[in-house]
Order: C-alpha cells, then structure tokens, then sequence
C-alpha cells in the first residue's frame, strides 16, 4: 500500500478505467481495462485489473514489471506460447481454496446437491492434473528467455513438492480423462466425471462402474430394438429428461407412434418420447451414478489429504500463473496498436517532470485515428495548466488522455506517444462530471464542492489532479471566485493539475504566479467563407481567443459564441438562436471592461476561501 498509486472510486468511473455501472459486454471497449485486458485465466484478470487501479508508485517496482513486458513484446514467440498454455487453465485460486478445506459431510444435502458438489470435486482434481502438466510446459517456453524474471520463477516451477503432488495425481486421475471429455456423444461426454479416477484404486469403485456401463449398454441394445420397431427412432440424451427417444419428421402430428409409447411432445419438426421401460432404466442408472460417484468422492478425499502438506507450492504456481497472464495480456495489446496503427507505442521513463510528445487517449486510439497532442508539467516550469478553449475542442478528453497515460505507465505498461516521461504519482484525482447525487440529496454544485473537499484534504505534491469546469453550476460571479480560491490552494500544495475552464479570467492567474501556471488552449472552429471547419482537437500554448471576435473582445476577455455556433449545427430552432445571439449581444456590450483582480475583488476572493475552508472542516465524511 505504501507503494501504490491511490485513486479514489470516482475516478475509476470518470477517468473510464473499469465499467461500474453496468457488467461489460465481450468484444465492446468502454473502459481503459476492456482496451489491455486479454487475460485467459481468472487470476491474470483479478491481478491485471489490481494493476490498473492500483498502479505501483516505486520507480524499481515499475521497471521490473516494463522489462518483462518488454521482453514478451520483443519475443512474440514466447509470448504467444505462453498464453497458449495458459489458455487451457481454469481458475487455479478456487480449485486450491477448495482443496484447503477439509472433508465436508454430504449427510445433510440433498441427492442432487451432493452429486453436483462431487462432479465439481472431480472437475477440480482434473484442473490440477492440468495445471500440473502447464507447468511442466511453462518451464520449458521460459528456459528460452536470460531475463531475471523468467530464470527466478522457472527455477520455482522445479520445486519438489509440485513433483510429489504430480505423483500422487497422476496415480489416482486418469491419462484418458480429457480425451473422454472432448468426446461429442452427450452421455460419453457427461460421463467422463465417473471415469476420471484410474481403475484399481478401490474395488467397489470398479465394481460399480461395471454396472453403470452394463446399464448403459442395455439401453443401447433396447433403443436398437426400438428403432426395428419404430422405423426412424434415435436415442438421445439430456440432463432434464435422461435417455429419451426423438423422431424427425416433416408432419409430427401424422405420425402414429405405438401405444406404449409416452411423453410424447410433438415439436414443429420432431417428435420426442419415451416408454416405461426406458424410464426404468435411466432410474437404475441415476441410482448407478450416484453410487460410483460416492466411492470417486472416497478416493478423491484420500488424495486431497495427501497433498494437501504440498499446498504452499500451488500457491506460487497459481500466483506465477497470475502474473504471467496479466504480463502476456499487456505485451499482447503493445503487439496489437504497434503492428494496428501508424502511431508508435513507447516504453515510459520517470524523472521529476512529466513529458509527453505526441500522447493519444488509449481507449480512442483502438477505435480511429486520434489527434496526438503534447504535455509538460514541472515543479520548477510549469507545474499548474490552465486549458480553455470551446465546447466540443477535446479539453476533456485532453486530461482524462494525460491521467490515462500516466495510468498506464505506472502499472508498468508501454504507453501510445511518441516518447513518454512521467513523474511517480502516490495519488491521482479527477473532478469531472456534473451529476447530482440523489442517495445523499445533494446537488450537482454539493457534488463538486464535496469532491473538491476530499481532494484539497488528501493531495500533495506527488499528486496528479484534473479538474474539469469547475463551478459552472451556480453564478458566474461565484463560480470565478470559488475556482480562483481552490486553485490558490491547490498551488499552495504543490499538485501537478490540469485545469480546463470556461471562465477565461482565470488566465489572470499566470501573471499572479509565472513560474508555476501556464496558459493553454484549444483552438475554435476556423472561419473558412460563409462556413466552418472542424476544430483540430490540438492543444496550443497561451491564453484562449474565440472565434467571431471584434477588437475589445480579442484583446480584453477573448468572448466567443462558440456554443451558439455549435447550436446552429444541429436541428435547433433557427429563432430561438437568433433571440439569443441578439441577447448575448447586449450583454457583451454591457459588460465593463475593468480588470478582474481589482480590490474589490480581491476581498471577495478572500471571503470565498474562508467559506471553501469551513466547508472542508464542517462537511460530514
């Protein structure tokens, strides 16, 4: 915990790096997680997304987890090896929580129950077999690598206990077991349960089986029978209705089956049934079932004991499995956008500034072409970016891309850009969004202003912050003076922020503090004759002008009605932006053209900051 890299839950939301809301559907990309993750175990999932929320803050930690993604990007082989055995893995950390416990009665659990549990015992000490043989296989594809990672961990995968256990395992579960289960035939397929331990382990074991396979062969002998009898007749098999007869035929309801025949359902192209006799006969082998399932239980119950002494090992095999998955999972996404696009994704550095040349937002980058854009922040040049520009010019987007990537560097992944150099965060907030909160009555500006509280209270210079139009919904007055008050205190602290706003007053604050603000912006719409282009979405350094300007606004407040060009494009009532084009144009002309930072001002500013105080010391955690 001392090491990590702390994100609140709002950011986890607000930032798009994991799906809260909602359960994420396969192959959609939402979410900075749905962009890495290609994990093929459970573990690698549940270790990748720890990765994610919680990236290191431990420059050597960082590195360590970069060289061995590097490695697996270089060596696609490998990498691809590796995530080929793994695929065949199922979830290693259940399978060993249930060998942990001890032997759990089935006295009080219903038939049904107690053959699932059985059946998911089997299931189990057939996933060990298989693990146990991965790792063999993993051993030999990580030979082919020098790198300390690799060469520490195989010499883990040669532990002594891991042979002990493949002994014991080996001895009691048979070699046929996933040949049999691979097998199409429904009842074969099923059945693979009742083979999976070897034969001569316990005797009535074997005995039982016999019977269950004499069963099963009468059946075949009478529905044989049967199909003499009714000409077309196939004998199925399902988990509701056991064995069972069907009959295909283009007209069900001509067909005239003979009177012993019951259960008869008559579907749209086929006609299923059964007789007594065969009802007796799944009834036998229901009884047959359970009982070879209760003499495998003994014997699995024996074998679990004995290995359960060499449990510590599984552990780190299960762990060493984890790690690869979630490492091939990340080399496998850096493989995808270097060969996908025409941009380069690059190993990050650290130092004690943030750079960025040619930054694209991951989770956009997989979807279309993304207008590539720069970042510099440092304590001694710069540490505070104040970004304006209009609606729909990308600032959002702009700093949800820097936190992403500084994300992505930290939890030890190759980040897009051209080059990348990041400072180690302990913290990261984001102050996006302009939601009310019902649960806890609060309004949109309670929301922020909560939000705002938690950040002033637990930042510190290692920490990354954007804030994003903060204060839009109350006044415009009380908005400027609030934002003014929580960005001198966030300069007080010393945070690394982005601070993307409307009110275009705030670039007074670089000529209040030139060493630490900076004035950035995005660029309007360019006027190209009687219509408009696109905005470029690029970042340029300086105060923001709007479009449609005349001289005192170039010059004084930089006005725009950007958002009412905006409006113009879509399907909104030509009169309604008339009117208000004439309104906005009467307040311009009515607006004074003194400075903000005036006296006056001033001591307003100061009146907000005590209130922002007492807000952060009386608002309830």
């Amino acid at each position: 915990m001392e090491d990590s890299c702390m994100i609140d839950v709002n950011s986890w939301k607000s930032l798009d790096l994991i799906q809260i809301d909602s359960k994420p559907k396969k192959g959609v990309i939402n979410s900075l997680f749905d962009v890495i993750n290609s994990c093929v175990t459970p573990g690698g999932t549940k270790t990748l997304r720890s990765y994610l929320l919680q990236p290191s803050a431990n420059c050597q930690t960082i590195n360590k987890r970069l060289d061995i993604v590097e490695e697996l990007v270089l060596n696609q082989s490998m990498c691809s090896k590796i995530r080929a055995v793994l695929s065949t893995l199922s979830d290693l950390q259940y399978m060993i929580s249930m060998f942990s416990y001890t032997n759990l009665s089935n006295n009080n659990l219903g038939k049904e129950d107690s053959k699932r549990i059985i059946r998911n015992k089997i299931g189990q000490a057939v996933s060990l077999k298989n693990m146990l043989d991965a790792v063999e296989k993993l051993g030999f594809i990580m030979s082919q690598s020098s790198l300390s990672f690799f060469v520490e961990n195989k010499m883990k995968l040669t532990d002594c206990r891991l042979s002990k256990i493949g002994e014991i395992v080996n001895k009691v579960i048979s070699t046929e077991v996933n040949s049999r289960k691979r097998k199409g035939y429904a009842p074969i397929a099923r059945d693979y349960a009742l083979f999976a331990v070897a034969e001569k382990q316990n005797v009535l074991l074997d005995m039982a089986r016999r019977v269950y396979q004499e069963l099963v062969e009468r059946v075949m002998e009478y529905a044989g029978h049967e199909r003499e009898e009714i000409s077309g007749a196939q004998i199925n098999y399902s988990q509701s209705r056991g064995y069972h007869f069907s009959l295909h035929t283009k007209d069900p309801y001509s067909v005239k089956l003979p009177n012993y025949c019951i259960q008869i359902v008559q579907n749209k192209a086929s006609i299923t049934f059964t007789t007594r006799d065969l009802i007796k006969y799944n009834d036998r082998l229901i009884q047959s079932e359970c009982e070879v399932l209760q003499m495998s239980n003994l014997v699995l119950e024996q074998m679990i004991m004995n290995i359960r002494v060499y449990l510590p090992s599984l552990y780190q095999c299960a762990e060493l499995i984890s790690l690869l998955d979630c490492y091939t999972s990340i080399a496998y996404y850096s493989n995808k956008t270097k060969t996908g696009s025409f941009h380069t994704i690059v190993r990050p550095k650290f130092s004690n500034h943030i750079k960025i040349i040619d930054g694209r937002h991951p989770i956009l980058d997989c979807r279309s072409d993304v207008v590539p854009n720069n970042t510099f922040l440092s304590q001694k040049d710069g540490r505070f970016i104040i970004i304006a520009g209009p609606n729909m010019s990308g600032k959002s987007t702009y700093m949800r891309q820097v936190c992403l990537l500084q994300i992505m560097a930290q939890m030890g992944c190759l980040v897009p850009a051209e080059s990348a150099t990041f400072i180690p965060m302990t913290h990261i907030f984001s102050r996006v969004g302009h939601n009310d909160d019902l649960v806890r009555n609060l309004s949109g500006f309670s929301v922020e202003m909560s939000e705002m509280a938690t950040i002033l209270q637990n930042a510190n210079q290692s920490s990354l912050i954007i804030i994003d139009e903060l204060a839009r919904s109350t006044s415009t007055e009380e908005g400027i003076g609030i934002s003014y008050a929580i960005c001198e205190r966030i300069l007080a602290i010393g945070a690394f922020t982005l601070f993307a706003t409307h009110f275009l007053d705030m670039a007074q604050l670089e000529i209040c503090y030139p060493e630490i603000v900076r004035n950035y912006h995005f660029s309007s719409m360019k006027f190209n004759g009687n219509d408009y282009d696109t905005t470029p979405h690029k970042l340029f350094k300086g105060p923001y002008q709007g479009p449609l300007y005349d001289y005192f606004w170039r010059h004084k407040l930089g006005g725009t009605k950007n958002g009412l060009d905006l409006a113009s494009m879509t399907t909104f009532p030509e009169k309604i932006i008339k009117d208000a084009e004439r309104l906005a144009e009467r307040l311009r002309t009515a607006k004074r053209e003194s400075s903000f930072l005036d006296t006056t001002s001033k001591i307003e500013f100061n009146n907000t900051f005590e209130t922002i105080e007492n807000f952060e010391t009386n608002r309830t955690i």
